[in-house]
């Protein structure tokens, strides 16, 4: 029996597995769920690593595509549970996104800030904002009474 080769790990599934001996290297079991995840892998690592394989695939996507143009409008229409999951997924992303965005009026103050003068200072660079929104330190030099406002007369 010097044919024996030990028991490995398979890589995806952990599961032990009987290597081939043709195969040296093997590190992934011949179950087919294990395979099609090897082949996913190698070639999400062959297009990041190989701009001409990108191309190809790239392209051959878009020509499916353009053959095959009902495809999902049909399976969506065929797999309701699919549409169900795949809203609910989108849903939370969504929701992941605007937690790290500003808000054009993000102040949580009751009291807006009374008319007047300011300095803003930049403390700290905002990661993600809408509209260059920058974090700031408001200092007031001059705040003008709130009383005049209504001694105003109105221009006719």
């Amino acid at each position: 029996m010097g044919d024996f080769m030990p028991l490995r790990h398979c890589s995806i599934c952990g599961r032990s597995f009987q290597p081939h001996p043709q195969v040296a290297k093997q590190s992934v079991c011949s179950d087919k769920a294990c395979q099609r995840e090897r082949k996913r892998r190698w070639q999400q690592a062959k297009r990041l690593d190989d701009p001409d394989y990108h191309d190809n695939q790239t392209r051959s996507a878009r020509a499916w595509a353009q053959r095959n143009p009902d495809y999902w409008h049909d399976y969506r229409a065929g797999h309701p549970e699919y549409v169900e999951r795949n809203r609910a997924q989108q849903g939370q992303r969504n929701r992941q996104t605007r937690e790290g965005i500003a808000k054009m009026v993000a102040s949580s103050a009751g009291k807006p800030l009374p008319t007047g003068t300011y300095l803003l200072r930049v403390v700290a660079p905002s990661d993600v904002a809408k509209m260059d929104a920058w974090i700031v330190e408001i200092t007031a030099l001059s705040v003008q009474n709130e009383d005049l406002a209504a001694d105003c007369k109105e221009m006719t």
